[in-house]
């Protein structure tokens, strides 16, 4: 399993594979004519409050995924092909991840040998398009205006 973390949690394995194939597919694909994107935005809350870092990710019924880093103050800004450039107008089922690994003080250490994703932070429901139950709508003109809301324990997110 080579680029997978070595962690016996089956679902971390499970989520790196696809973002893996996810990576391997925008690749090919961006090697023929690209559809039209437009640009996309919103933000990520989890308890009413932004979560300060984790991922979202954007997948149409059909063609290319998006996908964006959550910032500190919560927003995102979705990335198909190019960074920042958007998603393409439609329907979307959606996916955000936040993992202890991704808080800004871990991704500051220097990293030797193997690597984990650590804990999820958030319900890992959140972490799948097919059971997260988040949508998004992208209009033919973009948006800024996507809010995701979610919802779990109370949590200290790690600075």
């Amino acid at each position: 399993m080579t680029g997978c973390p070595v962690d016996s949690n089956r679902r971390q394995r499970l989520a790196c594979r696809l973002t893996i194939a996810l990576a391997v597919i925008a690749v090919g694909v961006g090697c023929g004519s690209k559809p039209e994107v437009v640009p996309v935005s919103g933000k990520v809350t989890y308890n009413g409050q932004p979560l300060p870092y984790g991922t979202v990710g954007f997948q149409p019924a059909q063609g290319q995924p998006s996908g964006a880093a959550i910032q500190p103050d919560g927003t995102f800004k979705l990335s198909t092909f190019a960074e920042f450039d958007g998603a393409k107008p439609g329907s979307y089922k959606v996916k955000v991840s936040c993992y202890a690994s991704q808080s800004p003080s871990e991704r500051a250490k220097p990293r030797t040998g193997e690597f984990s994703t650590g804990a999820s932070l958030i319900p890992e429901k959140y972490a799948f398009v097919d059971r997260s139950e988040l949508t998004a709508e992208v209009p033919a003109d973009g948006t800024e205006a996507i809010v995701l809301e979610l919802t779990g324990p109370e949590k200290k997110f790690p600075q």
